[in-house]
């Protein structure tokens, strides 16, 4: 009835055993950082995966593959969640406390508005831009908002993915602790691998032009 182990009900019961699998080891790692200093890397290491299984790498061992990325990139991923978090914060308190008296401040709230909706264009695409390419944190973010702001269309989608599972798991709350981290990462590296390889073919078609020494490189 079901079928053969070839059979639709299958792939997609791997399929999620997978996801469940990859999020609770984020959940996992996360704790055992102390969740200030775990949080960061194992998204890091959960998007690593993913980007894996998204470019067809099916069969690796999940979680020695999380592990090494954990390892290895937790100091310079908690350095990038430390800047995340500072610019965050100080958008945030700029928005809060900010006087609205007079027409000054206004336009500064409305020039603060914009600046936060390019935050969170890095936040979209830090971590993909993040386990795609070899770079430093600041080429990470440069181009994090040179890709989300030059793709708007996928930009968008992601949004309202993100909008979307919200609303799901909003109705389905028992599901959170076991798809909601490892289904946002798939979709959100899912889309940046798109844009990913549109911007690879640009860079294998350009021919006798100066290399940028601030462009990262594809791993």
């Amino acid at each position: 009835m079901l079928g053969g182990l070839d059979s639709p009900f299958y792939k997609w019961c791997g399929v999620i055993s997978r996801l469940v699998y990859l999020n609770l080891l984020w959940l996992l790692f996360t704790v055992v950082g102390l969740v200030i200093a775990g949080f960061v890397p194992a998204t890091v290491a959960l998007f690593a995966v993913t980007r894996k299984w998204i470019m067809g790498e099916e069969d690796i061992p999940v979680f020695s593959t999380f592990w090494s990325v954990y390892k290895k990139e937790f100091l310079k991923s908690n350095l990038l969640g430390l800047t995340l978090f500072i610019v965050g914060y100080i958008l945030y308190v700029d928005l809060v406390f900010l006087p609205t008296t007079s027409a000054i401040y206004i336009v500064i709230r409305y020039a603060l508005i914009a600046i936060s909706s390019v935050f969170i264009v890095i936040l979209l695409y830090i971590f993909p831009i993040y386990v795609h390419f070899n770079g430093t944190i600041k080429t990470y973010l440069k181009h994090a908002v040179m890709y989300g702001l030059s793709y708007p269309l996928v930009t968008f989608s992601m949004v309202i993915g993100i909008i979307i599972l919200y609303v799901g798991f909003s109705y389905v709350p028992s599901l959170i602790p076991f798809l909601s981290a490892s289904i946002l990462a798939y979709l959100i590296m899912w889309l940046s691998i798109k844009v990913f390889a549109r911007i690879e073919e640009k860079v294998n078609g350009k021919t006798e032009v100066k290399s940028d020494k601030s462009e990262p490189s594809f791993r």
